[in-house]
């Protein structure tokens, strides 16, 4: 049986985050294929302070060994975004990289211990994202192969210096877009192997498109955003054009998820907080579209959502991810500004046969590309091929 070590910032049920849920997805699917998983992580369940939270030591979930280790330092987040305000406008080469990635954190040293005395029983390791202290550490000091699944996108910390040694020491990158892969490449032009695995989704065929309506009283159609409500998200635009809108089409906005910025108090607006899944996926079958507004994204799995749902997406054309999605897949339309993101929501409010085209396209595509039965046979051979060199 081939063993398998996992690493990732953070690991639980209770987790929400892009990597996370991937990492996690990833480990119990590859359990029940018949894999030894064991995921080396945090006590931390959540990434803005890295706080303790579970109860350190090992333990099982869903077949899938533990084992995690308290973080040592604490993240005062509005402490640290000043620090790498001033840490990125500094000349590179007198600034201290690693000082900024232990601050990032989580700082967890004893993670980085377990993998250098644990590794000999292990024929791969499997990082999950590049970012942060368990992943750049882990991958100095673990000498048998390695994965890395990257989620990399344009952001100021991949140019560090000691990124070149993270995306090149892995014997295999395993990327969830082909805009991802493409952009490390342009960047790093890393000689390993790189392979273009995607990752799975959950198609939920039986969901109630009512389910979400009736309980939250949606009289009126409704665009619907699915993620962290904060500021680098693109919302400021989105609530731009909503005002715009609403005086000419009688539609709600739909905000589900984290608010960490505050929300203009216009007609219209209904911000839920979080929301049960089941409810999510019945919002996303019955919006009129949904909305992605991030340049910034690795994957987006809410654009697959609604797509597995029938429901087009109105995309920001600034990120590579969201425009190879939309133009892939036909189950959407992109936006580069205020005027056309308000003129392209009319087209898909006002077309209805339009509407139901692209969201049939949107699902035959995640039929295609994104099922976990696809993916992880891909994952699976991946691995066969790297331990065998």
């Amino acid at each position: 049986m081939i063993k398998i070590g996992i690493i990732v910032q953070r690991y639980g049920k209770e987790v929400v985050g892009g990597a996370e849920t991937l990492a996690k997805n990833i480990a119990e699917r590859l359990t029940s294929t018949g894999f030894d998983i064991t995921v080396f992580t945090t006590t931390a369940k959540d990434y803005i302070t890295w706080k303790n939270y579970y109860n350190q030591g090992e333990s099982i979930l869903k077949g899938v060994n533990i084992k995690r280790f308290n973080v040592e330092k604490e993240r005062d987040i509005e402490n640290f975004n000043k620090y790498s305000e001033e840490f990125f406008v500094a000349d590179s080469q007198k600034r201290d990289e690693m000082d900024w990635i232990k601050r990032q954190g989580p700082y967890c040293p004893d993670l980085i211990d377990a993998l250098i005395n644990e590794q000999k029983i292990f024929d791969i390791f499997l990082f999950f994202t590049y970012l942060y202290y368990p992943t750049v550490e882990g991958i100095i000091v673990v000498e048998k192969p390695i994965i890395l699944f990257p989620t990399a996108h344009d952001e100021l910390p991949i140019y560090l210096n000691l990124m070149n040694q993270v995306f090149k020491k892995p014997a295999s990158l395993f990327f969830l877009t082909g805009a991802e892969m493409n952009f490390v490449r342009k960047l790093f032009n890393p000689n390993n192997k790189m392979e273009l695995v995607r990752t799975g989704i959950d198609i939920n065929e039986n969901i109630d498109e009512n389910l979400f309506r009736k309980k939250y009283l949606m009289f009126l159609p409704y665009i619907l955003y699915a993620g962290r409500i904060e500021r680098g998200k693109g919302l400021e635009l989105i609530f731009e054009a909503y005002e715009i809108i609403r005086k000419k089409r009688l539609v709600n906005l739909v905000l589900i998820g984290k608010k960490l910025m505050d929300i203009p108090e216009i007609d219209g607006i209904n911000y839920l907080g979080y929301i049960a899944e089941d409810e999510k996926i019945s919002a996303f079958k019955d919006a009129v579209l949904s909305i992605q507004p991030s340049s910034m994204e690795s994957l987006s799995i809410t654009t697959l959502e609604s797509f597995s749902q029938k429901t087009p997406v109105l995309a920001n054309k600034k990120s590579n991810v969201l425009k190879e999605h939309i133009e892939l897949s036909g189950g959407g339309l992109l936006y580069n500004n205020l005027e056309d993101f308000v003129e392209n929501f009319t087209k898909i409010y006002d077309k209805r046969n339009l509407r139901n085209k692209m969201g049939i396209n949107g699902y035959n595509y995640v039929n295609k590309f994104y099922t976990w039965d696809v993916v992880i046979e891909k994952i699976s051979n991946g691995i066969k091929s790297v331990i065998k060199g």
